[in-house]
C-alpha cells in the first residue's frame, strides 16, 4: 500500500460523519460518539500530510488545463467564500477542507513514481469501499424482494451510522456493477465467480432501490460500453438485461406504467429556485462550502452545478463545470474510446472503468450534487477522471 492509498482510506474515513460529531458537548461521552468524531476529522489529516507531502515531492505530471486543475480553483474560490461570506464560517471551512482533502490525494497520486499505477490503487479502493456498503445495504434489499419490508425511500444503516436514501444507494449499486462487468469479462478466469456474485447482487440492489438517477445511469453506461467494447456478440445478453431493468423498475415500479412520473422531479424545480435566489444574492464569489444545507433549510441542491454556484459563485460554477467538460473533450477529441479497445490487462480495465464512471456520475450530476461537494461521488469522479489524463499525458495525447 502507497503512502497515496493510506491518504485515500484516511480521506474515506469521513463519510457517514460530520462536523456535529466534533462540536458536540458529547464527543467524549461515549466510545460511538468519539469514533465518529475522530472519523470526521480524518480527511483533514490527510489534507496536512498531502501539503507536506507535495511541497517534497517534484510533481512529474503537468497540472495545466486538467480537470483536477479546475477543481482545484474552484475548490480555492469556495473556501474564500466559506472564509468571508459564509453564515457559518467553522463549518463551511470544515467542508471545504473535506473537498481539498479528496484533491491533494489525487494530485500526490498523480506526482508519485508509476502514477497510473498510484491512481489505480485509489481506483480500487474505491470499488472497495462500494462493495462494502452494497454487502451493509444487501439485507434489506432481501426483505423489500421478498416483500417481508414495504418499499421505502431510505436504507438503514448498520452500526448506528444513520440511513441513505436509496439513490445513493443505488449509486453505490451501479459503480461495483461498472468494475465488476468489467473485471469479469476482462479479468482472470479465476475470478469470474466472485465477480458474478457482485454482478448479480448489485443489480438487484439497483433495481430494488428503483433510483431513477441510478437507471439513467445504468442506461448511459450501457451504450457507453458499447461504443467502447464495439459489436461484440459475447456480450449480446448485457443489453436485454440492462433494458429489463431499466422496464420493471423504472417502468412498472417506480413510474407505476405511468411515463410522466419518471419525468417528475419530485420538488427538485422549487429548491432550484430557491437556490438561484441566493446565487443572485451572491454571484461573484457565493457563499461558500455546504451553503445549500446551511440557507435552504437543510435541503440538497440536487444539481450539481447550481451547487457549485451557491457556494462558488457564477466563476467557480464555470469552472466546475469546465472541469467535467475538459475530460470529455479529451475522450471525443482524441477519441479515447476508440483506443481503448487496443489497451491490455488492468491498464485496459481501470481506463474502461474510468470512462464507464465518468459517464454516470455526468449524467447523474444533473438531479444530484455529484462531485460538487465532498462525498461519494467526488471519490469516485476524482481517479476516474485523474486517469483518463495521466493517461492521456502519458500517451503523448494532445489535452489542450
Amino acid at each position: 500500500m502507497s503512502i497515496a492509498g493510506i491518504l485515500w482510506i484516511l480521506v474515506w474515513a469521513g463519510m457517514f460523519t460530520d462536523i456535529y460529531y466534533v462540536q458536540s458537548p458529547k464527543a467524549f461521552s461515549n466510545f460511538f460518539m468519539f469514533f465518529q468524531a475522530s472519523r470526521a476529522l480524518l480527511p483533514i489529516l490527510a489534507l496536512f500530510i498531502c501539503l507536506f507531502l507535495l511541497m517534497a515531492v517534484r510533481t512529474r505530471f503537468v497540472l495545466y488545463k486538467t480537470s483536477l486543475s479546475y477543481f482545484i480553483i474552484y475548490c480555492v474560490i469556495g473556501l474564500s467564500a466559506s472564509l468571508f461570506v459564509s453564515p457559518e464560517v467553522v463549518t463551511s471551512l470544515y467542508w471545504g477542507g473535506m473537498f481539498l482533502s479528496a484533491l491533494l490525494v489525487v494530485w500526490l497520486a498523480e506526482s508519485l513514481n508509476e502514477p497510473l499505477v498510484q491512481i489505480g490503487r485509489l481506483m480500487w479502493i474505491n470499488c472497495y469501499a462500494c462493495m462494502f456498503v452494497i454487502l451493509l445495504t444487501f439485507p434489506q434489499t432481501i426483505n423489500v424482494a421478498r416483500g417481508q419490508v414495504p418499499y421505502t425511500q431510505f436504507y438503514k444503516l448498520p452500526f448506528g451510522f444513520g440511513e441513505m436514501r436509496v439513490n445513493g444507494v443505488g449509486r453505490f449499486a451501479l459503480i461495483v456493477a461498472i468494475f465488476a462487468f468489467i473485471q469479469f469479462i476482462h479479468g482472470r478466469r479465476i475470478y469470474k465467480f466472485f465477480w458474478g456474485f457482485f454482478i448479480f447482487i448489485s443489480l438487484l440492489t439497483l433495481a430494488y432501490t428503483r433510483s431513477r438517477t441510478s437507471l439513467l445511469g445504468l442506461a448511459v453506461v450501457s451504450l457507453l460500453f458499447v461504443f467502447l467494447q464495439g459489436l461484440n456478440l459475447r456480450f449480446l445478453i448485457a443489453g436485454p438485461v440492462a433494458a429489463y431493468i431499466l422496464w420493471v423498475s423504472g417502468y412498472k415500479w417506480r413510474a407505476q406504467e405511468h411515463f410522466e412520473r419518471l419525468l417528475n422531479l419530485t420538488g427538485r424545480e422549487y429548491t432550484w429556485e430557491r437556490g438561484l435566489e441566493q446565487i443572485q444574492r451572491s454571484p461573484i464569489f457565493g457563499w461558500g462550502f455546504h451553503a445549500d444545507r446551511l440557507m435552504l433549510d437543510s435541503e440538497h441542491m440536487h444539481n450539481s452545478y447550481l451547487h457549485s454556484m451557491i457556494q462558488s459563485g457564477i466563476l467557480g460554477g464555470l469552472l466546475f463545470a469546465a472541469a467535467i467538460l475538459a475530460a470529455w473533450v479529451l475522450i471525443i477529441k482524441n477519441k479515447l474510446i476508440k483506443k481503448a479497445r487496443l489497451l491490455k490487462g488492468e491498464e485496459k480495465n481501470l481506463f474502461m472503468c474510468s470512462i464507464l464512471l465518468l459517464g454516470f456520475l455526468t449524467s447523474r450530476s444533473f438531479f444530484e450534487s455529484t462531485a460538487a461537494f465532498y462525498g461519494v461521488d467526488l471519490l469516485v469522479l476524482l481517479p476516474a477522471v485523474s486517469y483518463i489524463f495521466v493517461w492521456a499525458h502519458y500517451h503523448a495525447v494532445d489535452t489542450v
